[in-house]
């Protein structure tokens, strides 16, 4: 599964085609916390989410399977352990010295116990805020987590030192063979930069530190989607048996990955690794359906930890919106969403900040919001033509967002239909533009208008002569914006140094009255 997950990653990307061939965005419509909050958000049925109910199917039956088997975030930080497992035994040890290995069938315990409440007060704030329309789910699901990390960071990593080892290498042992299918097929189609890269990079980072506390330690305490799937899980059809861990080995409960195992077995943690089975010495543990309905032990979570949940899920929004009443937020002109995103409130509720539209976007273009629209809209994908004076821009027969967004925040537009939705409109300042500002030859915005028909369009043309007595023809553009579609390569080709002459702002923005040698 992280096999396929990692080539359906790569496979996310522009390869000279405007079709995708499908299932890029599978692993994100199988996540049910993705689709619970994004239909609570939106309060409506997200029919793209349909394979998420095949894993609530099966948890009921098998248990907490996704995180064991599917899970690619959970099968990177069991590798990981591995790798740290000579210091990760002693840094574990001390965690392990103060949380017992045996459940208890209360709220309270050691610290490692009351840790496991965590993950349910996130799920609690997650769907909670999301009932009330403040989406949260992108920070905490792994999917979204590992994703969002891999494209803003690890894919520009990647290419960079890939790229820099073959130009060292120049060629020798045999490296000239391999470079054209490792460029094909291994790291991305082009060089990017991304902000809040170093953010993510950081979240991830941290999750992985996690590992030398404690085995797991995201799975068990912190992740909602786990917790979601465990909650499911503790009514599922097959279980284990023996129940508990042997009371002559207790082998199982050692290496258990999800410190599941002791006097009984917590069917919320356990993901079905079957290390258990593989190690047991004695041969007779064993994953079966259940004979008897056994009463599931209490939850992980005290009555004070879901009314703090209940409270913070609740307050969040509700400051958001206190602090907009107070101190209201001007709408930004020049905050650009992908193409055919309606409503913004509408988009920030379906958006489940993953990155893959800014994975597969093919000029850069797209890039991840900050405070622009908010708390809320952090990771967000906007437009920003122009980004550190790189030459990025909507490609005017691009829809590959639209294809790949799992939740329908982008909608899958053909390019007739994306075309007759504008992303923005272009203005110009006159006072910044080489033509009507400084009678200066350039018309480089006209011809790089992509629309067949021109948005960009020849006002006046005259003649003037230089310092030097040579005539010159001065051509100044204006915008027709009936047929401008807001794509940004007009701005981010404009040779303007700093602030583009000519830059596209939101359709719903008003006039910034800088054409102002039109009004004369």
């Amino acid at each position: 599964m992280l096999v396929l997950f990692l080539w359906l990653f790569r496979r996310t990307e522009y390869t000279g085609a405007d079709q995708l061939a499908g299932g890029e965005n599978i692993f994100f419509r199988l996540d049910p916390l993705s689709g619970a909050a994004a239909m609570l958000a939106a309060r409506q049925f997200i029919a793209l989410f349909w394979p998420a109910l095949i894993v609530l199917a099966l948890t009921i039956v098998l248990g907490r399977f996704f995180c064991g088997w599917i899970c690619p975030l959970g099968t990177l930080l069991d590798y990981f352990h591995r790798m740290l497992r000579p210091i990760a035994r002693r840094t574990n040890r001390l965690f392990n010295s103060r949380s017992s290995n045996s459940r208890r069938l209360t709220a309270a315990g050691p610290p490692g116990e009351s840790l496991r409440s965590a993950r349910y007060v996130l799920l609690i704030v997650v769907l909670l805020a999301a009932a009330f329309s403040f989406p949260l789910v992108g920070f905490v699901d792994p999917l979204a987590l590992l994703t969002r990390g891999m494209t803003l960071w690890g894919d520009p990593t990647l290419y960079r030192g890939v790229d820099a080892g073959f130009e060292w290498l120049d060629g020798r042992w045999g490296t000239a063979a391999v470079e054209p299918f490792v460029e094909k097929h291994l790291i991305p189609f082009r060089a990017t930069a991304f902000r809040l890269a170093g953010v993510s990079a950081a979240i991830l980072a941290a999750i992985f530190a996690l590992e030398l506390v404690a085995r797991r330690f995201w799975c068990r305490y912190l992740c909602p989607l786990g917790a979601m799937l465990g909650l499911l899980g503790r009514w599922s059809l097959v279980g284990r048996l023996p129940v508990g861990a042997c009371k002559s080995c207790g082998d199982c409960a050692e290496l258990c990955r999800m410190d599941a195992l002791g006097d009984g077995l917590s069917a919320e943690d356990c993901t079905l690794c079957m290390d258990c089975v593989d190690l047991c010495p004695k041969g007779i543990a064993k994953f079966a359906v259940k004979r008897s309905k056994s009463q599931p032990r209490p939850v992980d979570l005290s009555r004070r930890g879901a009314l703090a949940g209940l409270a913070v899920g609740a307050a969040i929004p509700g400051l958001a919106a206190a602090a907009q009443v107070f101190r209201p937020r001007q709408a930004d002109p020049y905050l650009l969403r992908p193409p055919g995103a309606g409503d913004e409130k509408m988009f920030l509720d379906l958006c489940v900040r993953c990155g893959e539209c800014m994975k597969v976007c093919p000029t850069g273009v797209l890039q991840p919001a900050v405070f622009e629209s908010g708390l809320e809209g952090i990771f967000s994908p906007r437009l920003i033509p122009r980004f550190v004076f790189e030459q990025t821009y909507c490609e005017y027969t691009c829809t590959l967002c639209g294809q790949v967004c799992p939740s329908g925040a982008i909608p899958r537009l053909t390019e007739a239909a994306k075309h007759e939705r504008p992303i923005g409109l272009a203005y110009f300042d006159h006072s910044r533009c080489l033509p009507w500002g400084e009678e200066t030859p350039c018309i480089r915005c006209e011809e790089m208008c992509p629309a067949p028909e021109k948005a960009i369009k020849i006002l006046n043309t005259f003649a003037i002569k230089d310092a030097d007595g040579f005539e010159l023809e001065i051509q100044q553009p204006y915008v027709e914006r009936d047929l401008c579609v807001g794509c940004g390569i007009c701005e981010s080709n404009c040779p303007v140094e700093g602030p583009s002459a000519i830059r596209v702002r939101r359709v719903d923005s008003p006039d910034p009255g800088t054409e102002i040698m039109l009004k004369r």
